[in-house]
């Protein structure tokens, strides 16, 4: 019986359907004996169905199911590739012994890892036309006489190359805006224009440090799968002794502090991670770690609390010849909302439109208490800062 391919736009409309073959496949005996080969045939049709498809990288599965570390060498590291191969033979073991004409059907093309859905024709809802109808309409449609030619030109037909052009201009402006977006402006100067590290300090200091600490892997995964969308990775970062080069923008998430970094070693006066950590005490805000909880403190207005009515995040982006992005919060779960916030276009705060002006740094504080109104800094670079900098340069 012949079939045709579901197109993305369709999946809505397939859902359970859908569902439901995967259910059948996971339990038929091609795949009863590999629990691991159901999980990975599951994720990636949920991953597909839910409109994730960007999440269906090599080094994100590998990542999400394998227990993968984020910066894995994919290159080295076959067990996505083997894993999917499996399942294809598994599907197509699956389908040789299957008679059911009417099932909907799974296929993961080689070298993808999106799978494609397909239905037989004869699955659409089309509603007959009765004979006696048919044969009433022919006798109509041959009783009316033909109008002359100068009739059959209509409103809609002269209409038509209006519509068109009025069609083309609409994608074209949406097209522009969706370019001149805040969201697409400020993360394609992250990953397009720079070489994005990351940083994130384990929450008990002292301990030997991971290049991404475990308990924080699921807050910081959008993130990675957000450079997916922008066709680059995110390097993480063991320790912030790491060096800066021209290009980089380190990504710190969270509060560092002394007892999170390692001392650099040497004398050189090329600038570390750890320099650009620890000058982020000549910002105006910054967070107050004290056994009472913590605050989002204003340097500027003599040390003063900044109320934010509850839990609050703290951005800081510094542009200076080394560019850094600080998420930091009075709490875990406000970095986390900030994280969230950041990587959601529809969420995204137009506040950091420009926030990327060389000699300036941009600070802004967000509330997580609902309909709060986040508090924006824009500033000119502090003196030690640029002289940090400068030096360093000049050094170079």
């Amino acid at each position: 019986m012949q079939s045709e391919e579901i197109q993305p736009c369709e999946l809505g409309r397939y859902i359970s359907e859908l569902q439901a073959v995967v259910v059948a496949i996971c339990d038929s005996p091609s795949f009863r004996a590999s629990p691991k080969s159901c999980q990975f045939l599951r994720h990636i049709v949920d991953r597909t169905l839910q409109g994730n498809v960007d999440e269906l990288k090599e080094r994100l599965i590998g990542f999400a199911l394998l227990g993968r570390d984020a910066s894995y060498d994919t290159g080295s590291d076959a067990g996505v590739r083997v894993r999917a191969n499996d399942v294809r033979k598994r599907l197509a073991a699956y389908y040789a012994v299957s008679c059911n004409d009417f099932e909907f059907t799974v296929d993961i093309p080689a070298g993808s890892y999106v799978p494609r859905f397909y239905m037989p024709r004869s699955f659409q809802h089309v509603n007959p036309v009765p004979e006696f109808v048919a044969s009433a309409e022919s006798a109509l449609v041959e009783a009316v006489p033909e109008p002359p030619p100068a009739a059959k030109i209509s409103l809609h037909l002269l209409a038509c190359p209006t519509l068109v052009a009025l069609f083309l201009c609409i994608i074209c402006m949406r097209w522009q805006l969706a370019q001149e977006h805040p969201f697409a402006s400020f993360w394609n100067s992250v990953f397009q224009d720079h070489h994005a590290l990351l940083y994130v300090p384990l929450s008990r200091p002292g301990e030997p440090q991971e290049v991404a600490p475990f308990d924080r892997l699921e807050d910081i995964g959008p993130l990675f799968s957000l450079a997916g969308q922008f066709h680059t990775g995110i390097t993480p970062v063991r320790s912030l002794t790491s060096r800066l080069g021209p290009n980089d923008v380190m990504i710190f998430i969270g509060t560092i502090t002394s007892s999170s970094a390692s001392s650099s070693s040497g004398s050189s006066s090329v600038p570390t991670a750890q320099d650009h950590a620890f000058h982020s005490e000549d910002n105006r805000l910054f967070i107050d770690t004290s056994p009472s909880g913590s605050q989002i403190v204003d340097r500027s207005a003599g040390y003063a609390r900044i109320n934010t009515d509850g839990p609050a995040a703290l951005l800081t982006i510094v542009n200076g010849p080394e560019r850094s992005i600080h998420i930091d919060g009075t709490d875990n779960a406000a970095i986390d909302a900030l994280i969230m916030t950041l990587c959601n276009p529809n969420a995204f705060p137009e506040e950091l439109a420009g926030s990327f002006q060389d000699g300036t740094v941009t600070q802004i504080v967000f509330p997580i208490a609902p309909h709060a109104q986040s508090l924006v800094f824009h500033e000119a670079l502090p003196m030690t800062q640029t002289a940090m900098n400068g030096s360093s340069e000049n050094s170079n």
